[in-house]
């Protein structure tokens, strides 16, 4: 999720003005609370979307593996927030049995308010979802039709889903201990001749081919006219771009002080736990990958922009744990404030790997980290055993012109994070120090 930004259009001429607690803990400053300050209601409190550190905590959480004509990878990493509130779900099968078992699942939950809901989410969604009486019906009829997606099979899917993430909000609801978090869901179901994506909230999928545009999810945001006309309806108001003035999304699992409206179905509330469904017909041939991943990375990327720095990296990194962890170290120099989680997952249509254009770039960071070597080396000439920090290191680092005009692609200070971080902490590590 977003932090709040308060340059975003509001509802009123009058500027927003916000009361803010702050303490100082070992960990850094920690946000206790936020307040809009409104001369009609007073003090309005809005929703801590999760402190700031004093430092982004960059170690990278990866997974991968291959199956399905599918090889995936993931990433996730805590950035700037005090905590991780972000989880996600993968099965390559989605069940042992025909013809679910040649079917994959894919998810990203971006939690909020805490990381339990996201956490149950991940847990539990692709079993909801199997358990409804579509997909029940779905196995018979797929049986029947040799595993063929005919136009009812496909409506039922769609319906499925739809009726699982339903299902897994009231299930949510009736927790025994009271579920206060929330979470925003983007999933893939990925069959042999059909993708279907479901998104809820301002997480989002891409998948890049290689003849038409970059397809991509649609953001629920609360003021998006439809969006905003739901929650007029159900008796709230948008403000500052945000659900009351402090939720930054209008659907999402949990989040139930927004689904208190009386005699109001779950998808007539002022947030809604109602999923948008997607299908798209695979191109064996014409497909590349697919990218799932948490607003934190959408915050500081366009879709096609995205797409093309994969594109980028998968022509000069086979290991895409690499690429993923990349893209988060790429991510945080554009300045992402938030927890990072991506899901890369590869087709045979993929963009292979150019030997030439790797060994330029492996040529090229070669050189980074003997500077960054040698920095290191004058840092403890001048300071005895105090560490070099990463930031300050990345500065120097990007102000070397010889280097900088000379890296075999564009945005190189983007690009020096990874190298700068994965360097200091190689070396850090030999000594038992922490790297700051």
């Amino acid at each position: 999720m977003q932090p709040l930004n308060i340059n975003n259009n509001i509802t009123n001429n009058d500027t927003p003005r916000f009361l803010r607690t702050w303490r100082l803990t070992d960990n850094g400053l920690v946000e206790i609370s936020k307040q809009l300050l409104s001369s009609d209601s007073g003090a309005i409190p809005i929703e801590n979307m999760g402190a700031f550190l004093d430092k982004p905590l960059t170690g990278k959480v990866n997974e991968n593996g291959e199956g399905q004509g599918i090889r995936y990878a993931t990433a996730s990493m805590q950035g700037w927030r005090m905590d991780m509130e972000d989880a996600h779900d993968i099965h390559i099968a989605i069940s042992n049995e025909e013809p679910f078992n040649k079917w994959s699942f894919f998810a990203v939950f971006d939690g909020h308010a805490g990381a339990s809901a996201a956490t149950k989410s991940a847990e539990v969604l692709l079993k909801t979802i199997l358990d409804t009486d579509q997909f029940i019906s779905i196995a018979k009829l797929l049986k029947e039709s040799n595993g063929t997606l005919t136009e009812e099979i496909k409506n039922l899917i769609k319906e499925g889903i739809r009726d699982g993430f339903l299902n897994h909000d009231d299930f949510l609801s009736n927790q025994s201990k009271r579920e206060t978090s929330g979470t925003t869901a983007i999933a893939a179901i990925i069959t042999p001749e059909s993708i279907f994506f479901a998104n809820l909230g301002d997480s989002r999928a891409i998948l890049s081919n290689k003849s038409t545009e970059v397809f991509g999810t649609n953001d629920h945001k609360p003021y998006l006219e439809k969006e905003k006309e739901r929650i007029l309806k159900a008796g709230g108001n948008v403000m500052i771009s945000r659900v009351n003035g402090t939720l930054a999304v209008s659907r999402a699992f949990g989040d139930f002080e927004y689904k208190r409206v009386p005699n109001l179905r779950a998808i007539e509330q002022l947030v809604s736990p109602e999923p948008d469904v997607y299908e798209i017909v695979r191109n064996q041939s014409d497909d590349e990958f697919f990218v799932i991943a948490c607003d934190g990375i959408y915050d500081v990327f366009e879709n096609a922009e995205l797409a093309d720095l994969v594109t980028d990296r998968l022509k000069v990194e086979e290991d895409l744990k690499v690429v993923c962890n990349q893209i988060l170290d790429i991510a945080l120099s554009k300045g992402s404030r938030d927890n990072m989680t991506i899901i890369i997952g590869c087709f045979d249509g993929a963009p292979k790997l150019d030997r030439t254009l790797a060994e330029k770039e492996a040529q090229w960071n070669e050189k980074v980290r003997k500077n960054l070597t040698s920095l290191i080396s004058s840092h403890e000439a001048e300071n005895g055993s105090e560490t070099l920090c990463v930031e300050n290191a990345l500065k120097k680092i990007n102000d070397l012109e010889e280097i900088i005009s000379k890296a075999p692609f564009e945005s190189p200070q983007l690009r020096t994070r990874y190298i700068v971080d994965n360097a200091l902490h190689e070396y850090y590590i030999t000594k038992n120090v922490d790297t700051v």
